[in-house]
């Protein structure tokens, strides 16, 4: 039992080590790691882009003409490209990978 118990801890290290890149640790939270941005006035863009599409999203009926925000479709776009570099890939697939290590350590100790 105690050498499954070993092999499982083994088994995880490996995995987080390998997969839990997208968040990372910070003061009072975690950080997304795998957002880039080329520089200050794109970060700055991209924020723009999410309070025009928040805007957007309220239902306003003239969205495509809004006086203040140019080029809606753009911001959209930008938004979900954004929104897609957040998905946890590699958190998924570490967690795919621990449910196999989890079966085969449940099953060896059968």
């Amino acid at each position: 039992m105690k050498n499954n118990e070993n092999a499982f801890l083994k088994g995880l290290e490996f995995l987080a080590q390998e997969h839990f890149r997208s968040l990372r640790p910070q003061k009072g939270g975690f950080g997304v790691e795998h957002f880039h941005v080329k520089g200050y006035q794109d970060l700055l863009f991209h924020l723009e882009a999410l309070i025009n599409v928040c805007t957007l999203a309220l239902g306003n009926p003239n969205a495509e003409d809004h006086p203040n925000i140019k080029e809606p479709r753009v911001h959209v776009q930008t938004v979900l490209e954004m929104a897609a570099q957040l998905i946890p890939f590699e958190e998924a697939a570490l967690l795919d990978q621990m449910r196999e290590l989890i079966w085969k350590v449940e099953g060896a100790s059968d």
